[in-house]
């Protein structure tokens, strides 16, 4: 493939994280962090449901993007064939098959995605598990097989950082624009639910990428001389930066927040902060810091995601035959051109 047809695919799979987390986050948030019982809450519930429907719309548009560039990626680049080659990528190929499972999926969750009702946003949030589920299948673990192993650590990584990172969207896009008019106490029992649920996507996070890096790259070396390995150490050094600034939230503006007793992590992090920043200029409540915070681990997510995009098209050293997420298409345009009778 030429740089310019990677260029695009990695903006394509880029849009289609980011949209993908932003539905996922959002509905772990509705359901799992805002507390059921808060009218306060109101406003900010719609403008997660209009986030997550236009998150939809995206995930739409780029899930079509990326048939397109399969298509013609079968066909050479040659716009002519490529209505021709739409046929034969959706019905012959393990792409396709996936595709189509997701198309429906994703078809799915534009309906129930503007509806409030309960039982409808944990449709969403299972009919985005399944979306999630599609983009492992069509990644580097299926080189091990749809049934694998490494399918199913790479889609719980997925699915955990998704709704780690959606979340982070969620809070600053939709959520925390109206904490000056709610309760300290409210702020402070949303910012705790989803500080644990964030430590748990955390752990899990870590465990299955540490695993897919023992699998996708058995050498060293390849971390500094090859673009997936490079793309991956910038993905492990954001997500270094993601992590500390969720543990300065969690240790020491969430006491702050709530009235609680610092702990001696705390003292720790301040420590840090100060060797790094100098010291603090000026007070500033603890609702506003924590908004700040969480709005800075929002912009590094958007980088992790790049990197994770980066990654998605190019090739591990674990897989030298493995030249792009398009290679089966090229296969199966050489295989279809191969048996053609003359």
């Amino acid at each position: 493939m030429s740089f310019n047809a990677v260029l695009a695919a990695t903006i394509v799979r880029w849009g289609g994280l980011l949209a993908l987390a932003v539905v996922m986050g959002g509905f772990a948030l509705d359901l799992f962090v805002l507390p059921p019982s808060a009218r306060e809450l109101d406003a900010a519930r719609r403008r997660l449901r209009v986030w997550g429907t236009l998150a939809v719309v995206v995930l739409i548009v780029t899930t079509a993007a990326a048939l397109v560039m399969r298509a013609r990626t079968m066909v050479g680049g040659d716009f002519a064939g490529l209505l021709a080659a739409l046929p034969i990528v959706l019905t012959r190929t393990h792409f396709g098959a996936i595709w189509m499972g997701r198309a429906v999926a994703i078809g799915l969750l534009l309906i129930v995605s503007p509806i409030p009702r309960r039982p409808l946003r944990v449709a969403g949030l299972l009919l985005s598990l399944a979306v999630a589920l599609t983009t492992s299948l069509t990644g580097h673990a299926a080189d091990w097989g749809d049934r694998s192993f490494a399918v199913l650590v790479d889609w719980i990584h997925a699915v955990t950082a998704a709704i780690w990172i959606g979340g982070l969207f969620g809070l600053t896009l939709a959520v925390f624009g109206d904490r000056a008019r709610w309760p300290v106490a409210l702020l402070g029992q949303i910012a705790r639910r989803f500080s644990r649920l964030a430590g748990y996507c955390l752990l899990a996070v870590v465990a299955t990428g540490a695993y897919n890096v023992w699998i996708q790259v058995p050498v060293l070396t390849a971390l500094w001389t090859t673009t997936y390995g490079g793309a991956l150490m910038a993905k492990l050094a954001l997500a270094v930066a993601l992590a500390s600034i969720g543990c300065a939230n969690r240790y020491v503006v969430l006491p702050a927040l709530c009235g609680d007793r610092p702990r001696k992590t705390a003292r720790w992090i301040r420590l840090g902060r100060l060797a790094m920043f100098g010291p603090h200029r000026g007070p500033a409540p603890a609702s506003a810091r924590l908004a700040r915070f969480v709005a800075c681990e929002a912009l590094i997510a958007v980088a992790v995601l790049g990197c994770t995009a980066v990654l998605g098209e190019s090739t591990p050293k674990h897989h030298a035959g493995h030249v792009s997420p398009a290679a089966d298409a090229s296969a199966t345009s050489w295989n279809r051109s191969s048996t053609r009778t003359p």
